[in-house]
């Protein structure tokens, strides 16, 4: 099938259609594909330059994205690995390859922890203990996500310690342990942490 033809593909009543129709249609219809699983839902696919404002966020927030940008507009210059363009129209494998790349590069890039307790993040490594580790995992496991407060807590100390101040001095250590990697743990007000990427504005 060629490019062209798979982006008009007939409608099939009850089906939704498919990622490259998406990119053929409206913006919203864009956002609503890009919430899908996988590397459909991590990799949003925005127009350009229509959506200029939402591939600003992703830049500054770290979010892989590919652009389709239209058939008579320059491209842009992607130099973020965790960008990439393609030209309108584009085909269903060609998009779906496209995302599954960028994907892959931000699972590279995401921190890890090893068996030994050792974070590992930009080419530095930094030995954890026990309780930061514990931490760490728990936020880890859902990158750049917000974790509750109280499930911190109770996976941490199942058998019910006091657990909101036990939970506050173990971030606050562990925020001062992740500095020298650029990492951060965010406070969400009255609902949890997430760990991310330090970056310009954010607080030591």
């Amino acid at each position: 099938m060629s490019p062209q033809s798979a982006l008009s593909p007939s409608a099939v009543p009850g089906q939704p259609p498919s990622l490259a129709t998406a990119v053929r249609r409206s913006p919203a219809v864009v956002a609503q594909q890009s919430r899908r699983s996988g590397a459909e839902r991590a990799v949003p696919v925005l127009r350009w330059p229509q959506q200029t404002a939402e591939v600003e966020r992703c830049r500054a927030h770290g979010i892989p994205r590919l652009l389709v940008v239209e058939p008579a507009t320059p491209p842009p210059v992607c130099v973020d690995p965790l960008e990439d363009w393609v030209r309108a129209p584009a085909g269903e494998r060609d998009l779906q390859a496209r995302r599954a790349a960028l994907q892959a590069r931000a699972e590279r890039r995401k921190p890890m922890l090893d068996e030994h307790n050792v974070l590992h993040h930009a080419g530095r490594a930094l030995p954890l203990a026990a309780g930061e580790a514990d931490l760490v995992r728990l936020l880890l496991d859902n990158y750049r996500s917000v974790v509750d407060r109280i499930e911190l807590a109770t996976r941490m100390w199942p058998e019910g310690t006091d657990r909101r101040n036990a939970l506050d001095v173990r971030v606050l250590r562990a925020r001062r342990r992740l500095a020298p990697l650029d990492l951060v743990i965010k406070t969400v007000w009255r609902t949890g942490y997430l760990l991310d990427t330090r970056r310009d504005g954010d607080s030591p």
